[in-house]
């Protein structure tokens, strides 16, 4: 088994001390790009273990998709995620034990849908709190409505980072910015995130339409090249992996074709 799928596994047997539920998180695809939506509204997105199930089915199915591009968002405007339903996650998790397996556990699926072979990109639609701000850096780029904010609350609630989000921030930020961030836990607007580095991108409208607009430059490169460049970026410390996506991808249909291209430009002179 996979790494995600043992994650998944764990989710599952966390998830039956618990009610299902409200909301859903589902994985539709619309050609080269697919698309992970949250679904609570009447918790702000909350996450409850089964939700947490839901994400990482979504995300095994990721690991074999050969698209381009992934897009994480809110089913419903003005909300992104606000971390774990705090009621159901805490009936589930009655000791630190159980913590502890959770943690791993959604570590485990957030880092997948990263590393994963797509690009991912985050659309922050409102308000990404605690663990929907850690979903948010399992994103390589972040699209955020103007009137968003991202809000690493968690020491100001006693506890730290639960889903690999600090990791993930240090990666992104550097280690001085990350644990300012999270030691002051106070909350960013967009145009905060954006001058630290956190968000890519500030857009007027809906976030989803923000990421598919600023994913229209990715998608006009061949799906291959992109997932070979995106594995070696994962993978940037080691060179034998960054040989063998070259490799998969040299003397390929698409290389052949922009060679191609080029010599004819080249003759055309």
């Amino acid at each position: 088994m996979s790494a995600v799928s043992d994650a998944r596994a764990d989710l599952e047997a966390l998830a039956t001390r618990t009610p299902r539920g409200a909301g859903t998180v589902t994985l539709d695809f619309d050609g080269d790009l697919a698309w992970v939506r949250i679904d609570n509204p009447a918790a702000r997105n909350a996450m409850t273990v089964a939700r947490m199930v839901d994400l990482a089915r979504a995300v095994e199915r990721l690991q074999t998709w050969d698209g381009r591009a992934v897009v994480v968002a809110s089913a419903v405007p003005g909300a992104f995620c606000s971390g774990g339903h705090l009621d159901e996650v805490q009936r589930a998790l009655l000791d630190p034990e159980s913590g502890r397996r959770m943690a791993l556990a959604m570590g485990a699926v957030l880092d997948a849908l990263v590393d994963g072979p797509a690009i991912v990109v985050a659309a922050i639609e409102g308000a990404a709190v605690g663990g929907g701000a850690e979903i948010a850096t399992a994103a390589d780029f972040r699209v955020a409505r103007a009137e968003a904010r991202v809000h690493f609350v968690q020491a100001r609630l006693g506890v730290a980072p639960g889903w690999g989000g600090a990791a993930r921030l240090t990666r992104l930020l550097g280690r001085s910015r990350a644990l300012r961030v999270l030691a002051e836990a106070r909350s960013l607007s967009a145009a905060e995130a954006h001058a630290l580095g956190l968000v890519d991108a500030v857009c007027e409208g809906s976030a989803a339409d923000g990421a598919v607009a600023f994913l229209t430059g990715l998608r006009a490169i061949p799906a291959a090249a992109l997932r070979a460049v995106k594995a070696q970026v994962v993978a940037s410390d080691d060179p034998v992996a960054q040989a063998d996506r070259f490799a998969e991808v040299w003397g390929g249909a698409d290389h052949r074709a922009a060679l191609a291209g080029l010599l004819a430009g080249s003759k055309s002179r």
